[in-house]
């Protein structure tokens, strides 16, 4: 990796840090600066903006979230076996997204984070996009799925992401009312996704498992921790 390579991603590790430490609206370029000691002429170097930090910081998790996806599929022969972890690891939802999504989703719930929720969804499916393509194909070799509609990856990716974002806001309004989510709604919700990603690949019931509720409730744990942050303060 080049010198100015190696800044650029310790720029960025800086700021993701201080983005889930402080949150991203409150977090300046300036904090930034400050824990790197460099000018703004360097910062500017690299971004043009702080958006322009969280952008690239959705594309570097999404390029992570694929790498070791691709590790964990190294020791899967069973096709089915290696969809299932194909789908489960492009949730965003791994251990080390516990607190950048904690971060991100109040922000991405309003209106006017439309645009940082796009970002980050089409970062994930255009990364995840050749794998699961051929992973699919794989599994249709094995005669495990046939699905019924041709290039089916484009639209299994977005139902994922509608599954992803949906049950996180039903986790965001439980943490903001201070209350526990629903076992049971959230249970409903992953249901309803599964089974449509069933169809959609005419894979065998219940064959498909993508939702891991340990990670769901890990990830509920630390949006109630955030949103206590302001009233302790």
């Amino acid at each position: 990796m080049r010198k100015g390579d190696e800044k650029k991603q310790e720029m960025l590790a800086v700021a993701e840090r201080l983005f889930c430490l402080k949150g991203y609206e409150a977090t300046s370029v300036q904090d930034i600066l400050d824990v790197l000691h460099i000018s703004k002429g360097g910062f500017y170097h690299h971004f043009a903006s702080k958006e322009v930090v969280l952008e690239c910081l959705f594309t570097r998790r999404a390029e992570n979230a694929l790498r070791e996806t691709e590790e964990l599929l190294e020791a899967m022969v069973n096709p089915l076996q290696r969809l299932n972890t194909a789908l489960k690891m492009f949730l965003p939802l791994r251990r080390e997204d516990k607190a950048f999504m904690a971060m991100l989703l109040p922000l991405i719930e309003r209106q006017e984070g439309r645009s940082m929720r796009l970002c980050f969804q089409e970062s994930l499916e255009e990364a995840f996009l050749p794998l699961m393509e051929r992973e699919i194909d794989l599994a249709m070799q094995a005669e495990v799925i046939m699905p019924p509609v041709h290039d089916c990856a484009h639209l299994l990716l977005h139902l994922l992401s509608k599954c992803w974002q949906d049950a996180a806001m039903h986790l965001l309004d439980s943490a903001r009312k201070n209350q526990e989510h629903s076992p049971a709604a959230l249970l409903g919700i992953l249901e309803q996704y599964r089974r449509t990603v069933e169809v959609l690949l005419d894979a065998p019931y219940g064959s498909v498992n993508f939702a891991d509720l340990k990670e769901w409730d890990a990830l509920s744990e630390v949006l109630m921790r955030r949103m206590m942050l302001p009233m302790q303060g």
